[in-house]
């Protein structure tokens, strides 16, 4: 990591989005952790019943209304977003990243919150030296379908006024945090893993919010080999 600021130093008030996701769950459970206070907000609730802790409440709302967001935005230092499209094909590509980013920047703007952190991928947009592998195989057979959203997403957040970083990680999976992992702007990190466990994603956004060096950037995440 280019920085390691300790993740108990500061205590925040935190909304999180996509809680219920295996990435927001991460992100929840490291948080309560941290001592952060978490307003987690769902969809379904039941979904989080398993966790117990006294800094944590779960609310209901829909993320397409911002009316329905903004009482749950209101005094928070910071917005997480972990959503994520399910069950989608090049024949019938998301737009969810997008739809929702529109909603939650209008109830951050109603609700006062200037910081954001949003989870994307690795090689949003085509440049020079992605990895062929990415460009010729994965984007095309595998992730057309979300990859074009993202990007909208991205651009609608660099030109926004807001606080944001973007994180961008490779395939994700359910191993274990490993806590070697690299911060580099850009599309993605050379040298490293072309996968990375959703505990250290998580790890790694709530680690950008402890220091301005990641502020208004997108960067891109990796485990080394």
């Amino acid at each position: 990591m280019a920085a390691d600021p300790d993740a108990t130093s500061l205590q925040l008030n935190l909304a999180v989005l996509g809680a219920t996701g295996p990435t927001g769950v991460e992100a929840v459970k490291q948080a309560l952790e941290y001592g952060h206070h978490v307003t987690a907000i769902v969809r379904s609730p039941e979904k989080l019943s398993d966790i117990k802790n006294e800094n944590l409440e779960v609310v209901k709302a829909d993320i397409f209304e911002p009316e329905s967001l903004v009482p749950h935005l209101q005094g928070k230092d910071a917005v997480l977003s972990y959503l994520g499209s399910y069950f989608v094909s090049i024949f019938n590509p998301t737009t969810l990243y997008t739809e929702s980013m529109k909603s939650i920047m209008t109830a951050m703007e109603r609700s006062n919150v200037t910081r954001i952190v949003a989870i994307t991928s690795w090689c949003t947009e085509t440049e020079p030296g992605n990895p062929k592998i990415m460009e010729w195989l994965i984007k095309p057979l595998f992730l057309n379908a979300y990859l074009p959203d993202m990007r909208r997403m991205e651009k609608m957040l660099e030109e926004s006024l807001f606080n944001f970083t973007v994180i961008r990680p490779p395939r994700l999976t359910n191993d274990e945090a490993k806590k070697n992992y690299k911060i580099v702007e850009g599309q993605f990190v050379a040298g490293v893993s072309r996968a990375i466990s959703r505990a250290d994603t998580a790890d790694a956004s709530l680690k950008v919010l402890l220091t301005h060096e990641w502020d208004r950037k997108a960067v891109a995440i990796g485990c080394n080999q």
